[in-house]
């Protein structure tokens, strides 16, 4: 599970913070619209690659589909 929380946004970009498993250290992830990349650019401090992926791509799928809420949790089974 990653909980998300809006930022900063922009017509540029949007940020988001990020945190694995709901506790710990919030990361960020940067995602720009002019060519719809997303990138870490502060990693949480409780997390693994497994969770920094699925973060980048649900900020992907979200930014990309203009899905921008201010608060959301990706859960998974």
């Amino acid at each position: 599970m990653n909980e998300f929380v809006l930022k900063e946004y922009t017509p540029d970009h949007v940020i988001y913070l990020y945190q694995p498993e709901g506790r710990g250290e919030w990361g960020e992830i940067l995602y720009e619209f002019s060519n719809g990349t997303a990138k870490i650019i502060k990693r949480a401090g409780e997390n693994s690659v497994w969770h920094d992926n699925h973060a980048i791509k649900k900020i992907k799928e979200c930014a990309g589909e203009n899905h921008l809420t201010k608060k959301f949790t990706q859960a998974w089974h």
